[in-house]
């Protein structure tokens, strides 16, 4: 036997366990088959999705002026003629998300179970549907009396719209595999498709308002007393929640720090919509204890909604208890 050879027998018999350890040992950033991991951290989110608003309304039966007279801007018979439109519902969410992946199974691909939990808040502002003016305190254009009578249409603060603005917090939880693929350098890609639930929010705001002609007063003579004022507002919070499947695809740089490792990740989540996502809404005059003139809003949002990620786990990975 070789000096270097009884050299390292001798090592081997005062450190009986190193040999053991390094085999146990995980490449840095690849986790322990048989240990749990935790993780949590900031992410980033867009969250949208499609809708309908639509307003239509009954006709005026109160008092007007007769005949009414479109040269100067007078309106139809109805209270708010009919609007529609199509528009993208979305916002900027920014939160956290919390999670765990179970021990894995010594197969190909290493798979493991996870749940995950998100919680976020949206930043965003109120996104119109079926919107046609401005309407608002009623008033005459610029201050003017013109010799003819100022219509009803042209009288600022006159329209209709309803508006959508979703709210936190937004709640995401899903449970799934993740599938793990080491790269060169002591690196990782996690492959991790799953099942979410969404609970998300939506204030939905809805108004009219419509000036009625009384007389035939023009100039100095027409006075805000000149107009009877039509003005319907409602509002609703609506909450939806809806499941879908998720993708995520997570990195592990390689970078641990004894039981810490940090890793990137991007995820698309789409969700169904669990239940009616159509909200319908009416407001009316009360003339003679009756209702009177009314409007009809409705809000339909689409059934899917969509999410997109970016963010950061760091991930603990404690020593096993036994």
């Amino acid at each position: 036997m070789s000096a270097g050879s009884a050299l390292f027998a001798v090592a081997a018999g005062m450190f009986p366990n190193v040999s053991a350890r390094a085999e146990e040992a995980s490449p840095v950033g690849v986790d322990q088959l048989r240990q749990w991991t935790f993780y949590g951290g900031p992410e980033i989110a867009i969250y949208g999705t499609s809708a309908k608003g639509s307003t239509t309304s009954t006709q005026i039966t109160g008092p007007r002026v007769s005949p009414p007279v479109p040269l100067f801007g007078d309106l139809g018979t109805e209270v708010s003629e009919p609007e529609r439109s199509r528009e993208l519902v979305a916002s900027f969410l920014a939160g956290g998300t919390f999670g765990v992946l179970t021990p894995g199974l010594d197969l190909p691909a290493r798979p493991r179970a996870f749940l995950d939990l998100n919680i976020s808040q949206p930043f965003t502002t109120e996104t119109q549907l079926a919107r046609r003016g401005n309407p608002a305190q009623l008033a005459f254009p610029r201050g003017e009396h013109p010799p003819s009578p100022v219509g009803e249409g042209a009288m600022v603060g006159v329209g209709t719209t309803l508006s959508a603005q979703q709210q936190g917090p937004q709640v995401h939880a899903g449970i799934g595999i993740s599938f793990e693929f080491p790269i060169p350098g002591d690196q990782l890609i996690r492959i991790k498709p799953a099942v979410m639930y969404s609970r998300t929010v939506l204030d939905l705001k809805a108004q009219v308002v419509r000036a009625v002609r009384l007389n035939q007063d023009a100039g100095e003579n027409q006075q805000l007393d000149d107009f009877r004022v039509i003005a319907l507002q409602d509002q609703r919070t609506e909450v939806y929640h809806a499941a879908g499947p998720s993708l995520e695809i997570e990195y592990v740089p390689g970078l641990q720090w004894g039981p810490f490792s940090v890793s990137l990740f991007a995820r698309g989540h789409g969700a169904r919509t669990l239940g009616d996502s159509k909200t319908e809404m009416r407001q009316c005059n009360v003339a003679g204890g009756q209702p009177n003139e009314c409007v009809n809003w409705t809000y339909v949002q689409d059934n899917w909604a969509y999410r997109a990620t970016l963010g950061v786990h760091l991930n603990w990975t404690p020593r096993p208890m036994w």
